[in-house]
């Protein structure tokens, strides 16, 4: 007998997280980053802002939920502690620290109703224009002894780039241009001399990433908008209202890509809105004939639920494997979008067939995602370089070859079995 329970835990999988946070675009040195428990990840979500020639405004939003909350004194109350450190310096990788700072902060486990389970934060530096910097920042849980540690550039040479604009909705900063469709949106800025904007359209929905042993041509960005509009500005400020779907380039120069993109998609983004997009993100553990009994069945939810149940062989183990599938296209959409929906990417792909890697080696140019241990040469990886993308900071693409074919056919079999390829293998 089908259980609809199983449909209920997936089809609208909004509320679901695992935070087992992978660094995107926020690092810029060469960095090892071994992936933690779940459960001791601080997630923040850094971005700076140019107040004016030489102020530098950092602001922080702090995912509360790995916080360790607890009494102080004899109190009711629990607290979260944090320590936030930041070391300013010139350029990537310079050694040369121009600035430091520490600030300790408190969180009562009841404050902060308004804005849900987050705590934001933000604090200024000096920078100068003409001159580009590198932010090291730390956030410390002082409770659980736990820290997450990044790298934010600064960008004082070009008076175009996105750190130059903020961008506001219903009075609160947006730390990812995420938007819904017809969201209003307002963009402040410092420079009085742009009195102009130009915006282009991309309404194009793109494809999923392809297998890594393909050697057909993956789905690409053409940079030639569907449409475009400008504007003329009499202030610092100007207001706009998102499309349908899709994404916005909005330039303050018309002869230069740089900018701020602003990025269209449902309201259930990064979890999945109804039973098609389902289908079409399980597809990468499907072959042809299940995904096509599936998109062309008149009760789609009936034969998605039939494909789980038949690999899961009981209500349960369906549901188990349902939570872990679309608990990872959730976070491939929360870590790795771009222009399109992070479980299109080859990240996404690889991150919700093989799981979390065991390690990520990671610089200005390229990912290298490790699959057991890292020090073995046999050990499995994937290499990702990232593209020169105007339109989005975490555009990666994968290294394809011939040799991962049966590795990718490995994982699908396990997968059918009702297994989990990568669990397997790190045992």
């Amino acid at each position: 007998m089908r259980n609809k329970l199983i449909y209920v835990s997936y089809i609208f999988f909004i509320g679901f997280f695992i935070s087992c946070k992978i660094q995107d675009e926020n690092f810029s040195q060469s960095s090892i980053i071994t992936q933690n428990n779940k459960n001791d990840v601080i997630e923040v979500n850094p971005i700076a802002y140019h107040l004016n020639d030489s102020i530098t405004n950092i602001f922080l939003e702090i995912n509360k939920d790995n916080l360790l909350y607890k009494r102080t004194d004899t109190g009711l109350a629990f607290y979260a502690e944090l320590n936030i450190n930041y070391k300013l310096f010139y350029e990537f990788n310079s050694k040369n620290q121009i600035e430091q700072g520490s600030y300790f902060m408190i969180n009562r486990a009841n404050e902060g109703l308004a804005s849900g389970k987050t705590i934001y934060y933000n604090f200024k530096v000096k920078t100068h224009l003409n001159q580009n910097y590198n932010l090291q920042l730390e956030v410390i849980d002082a409770n659980k002894k736990n820290k997450y540690q990044f790298f934010l550039p600064i960008d004082r040479i070009s008076p175009y780039s996105k750190q130059n604009f903020l961008l506001i909705k219903n009075h609160q900063i947006i730390y990812k241009p995420n938007l819904l469709p017809f969201d209003t949106i307002n963009i402040k800025f410092f420079n009085h001399t742009i009195n102009r904007i130009y915006v282009d359209c991309f309404n194009k929905d793109f494809e999923q990433a392809i297998p890594p042993f393909s050697i057909k041509e993956a789905d690409v960005l053409k940079y030639k908008p569907d449409t475009s509009f400008q504007r003329s500005l009499d202030s610092s400020e100007v207001q706009l209202i998102m499309p349908s779907c899709g994404f916005l380039q909005v330039k303050f120069n018309q002869d230069n890509n740089e900018g701020l993109s602003l990025y269209c998609y449902n309201q259930t983004f990064p979890g999945i809105i109804n039973t098609e997009e389902m289908i079409n993100c399980t597809s990468y553990i499907m072959n042809k004939e299940e995904f096509d009994k599936c998109k062309n069945s008149i009760e789609k939810k009936e034969a998605i639920d039939n494909f789980w149940l038949s690999i899961g062989g009981s209500n349960e183990r369906a549901r188990e494997l349902i939570k872990l599938y679309y608990g990872r296209v959730y976070e491939a959409n929360k870590y790795y979008t771009s222009y399109t929906q992070g479980w299109k990417t080859d990240r996404g792909m690889i991150h919700i067939v093989f799981g979390q890697p065991s390690a990520i080696y990671k610089n200005k140019k390229d990912e290298i995602w490790v699959y057991g241990n890292a020090s073995n040469p046999e050990a499995l990886r994937f290499i990702f370089n990232k593209t020169d993308n105007p339109y989005s900071n975490n555009d990666y693409v994968l290294d394809r070859s011939f040799f991962y074919k049966l590795i990718w056919q490995n994982a699908i079999d396990f997968w059918k079995q009702g297994l989990i390829y990568y669990d397997l293998r790190s045992r």
